[in-house]
C-alpha cells in the first residue's frame, strides 16, 4: 500500500512501506528509502516528498515479440527493492528461452502480483532413440530467500515448460519426440536434407512448427504437427528405414497438443504405406502429459504446460517444469488464476 498523501509522515511510516519491522533503524539516505522517490545518494530531501510513495512497481514491456508485450528472464531485484511489490499486468508475458533459467527469478523478499503470463521454456524432444529433455521453471526463488508472497490473480497464468517426448527406434528406423509446451524444439533423426526437418518451438502466443518427412517422398501429410502446448511426435514408416522428426511445442495458453502425422493416402503412392501403429504420440494439451504412441514404435508426444513428455517404447520423456521452484524456501501463494506445474 502507498504512503499517506497528507498530514504527518515519519521515517517509521516509510520503514513499514519498505516491508521492514516497525522501529527498525533507518535514515533518509538509505538506498531503499531514497529509491521510493528516485533520489540520488546525498541529495537534499524533505519528508513531504514521500507523500503517496509506494514500494510497488508495475512491470513494463521491453518490446514486442510476435506482437506480444514481453520481458524475458527477469530478476525481481532489478525492478523493486527488498519488501517491495512487483506488479505484472494482464497484457504482459514474462518468459524464458532456456530450461536452465526461470522466466522470473526472485532474489529478495518481495511480493509478486501477477495478472499476466509467466512461462518456463519447454524441453526439447528426444532425438532418435534418445530421452526427452525436462521443461524449465516459470518462477525460481533463490536459496535462502524468505518473505516471498506470490499472488496469481484471476485470468493470470504461471506455467512451467512441458517435457520433451522420448525418441523411438525400430528395425533400423528412428523417430524423434515432440517438443514440450513453452517452445521446446522437436527432436531430430539423422542429418542432412535427406531426413527432412524437425519442428521448432513456437514464438509467444504461437504454435510450434510442423516436422517434415523425408524429401524422397516430400509429402506434408507425413509431418508431425506443432502444438499450442506440447508438440506432436515424429513417426516412422511401417518399421522400415524412413525416419520421422518431432514437431515443436507451442507457446499458447492454455493451448492444445499437436497431432502425430497421418499416412499419405492419395496419388501415385496411395496404399503403399502401411503404418500399423508405428505413428508418433500426440502432444499433451494444457497441463496434460504427452502421449505414448500405443502399440507403435514412434516417438512420444511433447508434454503440455508443466507436464511430462510422452515415452516411446524405448525411451522416457522429460519431466515437466515447475510453476514455482522454491529451492526449499517457505513462501506464501494465493491463486485465483491458473497454474501448470509443481509449486
Amino acid at each position: 500500500m502507498a504512503l499517506q498523501t497528507s498530514g504527518q509522515i515519519s521515517l517509521n511510516d516509510i520503514n513499514i512501506e519498505l516491508g521492514n519491522a516497525s522501529g527498525t533503524t533507518i535514515s533518509m539516505n538509505d538506498s531503499g528509502v531514497r529509491g521510493l522517490i528516485g533520489k540520488a545518494d546525498g541529495a537534499t530531501m524533505s519528508l513531504s516528498e514521500w507523500y503517496g510513495a509506494a514500494n510497488e512497481v508495475t512491470l513494463t514491456s521491453a518490446g514486442t515479440v510476435n506482437g506480444q508485450q514481453q520481458r524475458q528472464q527477469i530478476t525481481a531485484s532489478s525492478f523493486v527493492s527488498s519488501g517491495g511489490t512487483l506488479v505484472i499486468p494482464s497484457n504482459l508475458w514474462v518468459w524464458s528461452n532456456s530450461t536452465g533459467v526461470a522466466a522470473l527469478t526472485i532474489d529478495i523478499p518481495c511480493t509478486i502480483k501477477n495478472s499476466g503470463k509467466i512461462i518456463g521454456r519447454g524441453g526439447n524432444g528426444g532425438n532418435g532413440d534418445g530421452t526427452g529433455s525436462g521443461g524449465g521453471p516459470a518462477i525460481k526463488i533463490n536459496s535462502g530467500i524468505s518473505g516471498v508472497t506470490i499472488i496469481n490473480l484471476s485470468g493470470a497464468y504461471i506455467a512451467g515448460g512441458g517435457g520433451g517426448g522420448g525418441g523411438g527406434y525400430y528395425n533400423s528406423a528412428y523417430s524423434a519426440g515432440g517438443g514440450g509446451a513453452g517452445g521446446g524444439d522437436g527432436g531430430v533423426v539423422g542429418g542432412g536434407s535427406y531426413y527432412g526437418y524437425a519442428g521448432t518451438g513456437g514464438s509467444l502466443n504461437a504454435s510450434g512448427t510442423n516436422a517434415t518427412k523425408d524429401p524422397p517422398f516430400g509429402q506434408g501429410s507425413f509431418s508431425a504437427r506443432g502444438g499450442g502446448a506440447g508438440g506432436g511426435a515424429g513417426g516412422l514408416r511401417d518399421g522400415t528405414q524412413w525416419n520421422g522428426h518431432g514437431a515443436g511445442g507451442g507457446r499458447i495458453l492454455p493451448g492444445s497438443g499437436g497431432q502425430a502425422y497421418t499416412p499419405y493416402v492419395s496419388g501415385s503412392y496411395a496404399g503403399s504405406f502401411v503404418y500399423g501403429g508405428y505413428h508418433g504420440g500426440r502432444g499433451g494439451g494444457a497441463g496434460s502429459a504427452g502421449l505414448y504412441p500405443g502399440s507403435g514404435f514412434g516417438g512420444g508426444g511433447g508434454g503440455g504446460w508443466g507436464a511430462s513428455g510422452g515415452q516411446s517404447h524405448r525411451r522416457s520423456g522429460g519431466g515437466g517444469g515447475a510453476a514455482i521452484s522454491d529451492s526449499g524456501n517457505t513462501y506464501t501463494l494465493t491463486n485465483s488464476g491458473t497454474i501448470y506445474g509443481g509449486t
